[in-house]
């Protein structure tokens, strides 16, 4: 016996809060995808996860690249089974997680990360984690074709 190893027996388990119970991710197919809507709008970016526990969190990391051109208005946020997951800052609660306002002359290519919290999945069913964007102003381009966007959920042991 080593004093530094925790023995489990057979059909036990350890639980240890804050440990990582699973990591997933996908790179979506390597396509532009032109998004023109003031409504949310469902994006190619997206990753399923079977949570092991209800009383788990996820931590959500979104990395994508947008393509824009002056005046060009946008949000984004990362919805958990087709509806937001609730975007808060010290300033109260906002309709997406990141917000982008182009001012400048010319085109802009952008890459963003979004880091996002869902503090109790709820549920031991497939959940699906996905970005949504709408615009606000001009047209927006998701360019998967210049670099592999990435969506990662990581499950947190409560």
């Amino acid at each position: 016996a080593n004093a530094n190893t925790i023995l489990v027996p057979s059909g036990q388990t350890v639980h240890a809060a804050g440990h990582t119970l699973q990591t997933v991710y996908n790179t979506p197919p390597t396509t532009l995808q032109a998004i023109d809507s003031a409504s949310f709008v469902a994006t190619t970016i997206e990753v399923s996860i079977t949570p092991k526990s209800s009383s788990s969190s996820m931590f959500i990391t979104c990395n994508v690249n947008f393509d824009s051109a002056t005046g060009t208005n946008f949000s984004a946020g990362i919805f958990k089974d087709g509806t937001i997951v609730t975007p808060k800052s010290p300033h109260g609660t906002y309709d997406a997680h990141i917000y982008f306002n182009r001012l400048s002359v010319g085109r802009l290519i952008l890459h963003q990360s979004i880091h996002v919290t869902d503090a109790t999945v709820g549920t031991t069913n497939a959940t699906t984690y996905k970005l949504y964007v709408k615009t606000h102003s001009g047209n927006i381009n998701l360019r998967n074709d210049l670099s592999a966007s990435r969506i990662i959920v990581q499950e947190i042991a409560q």
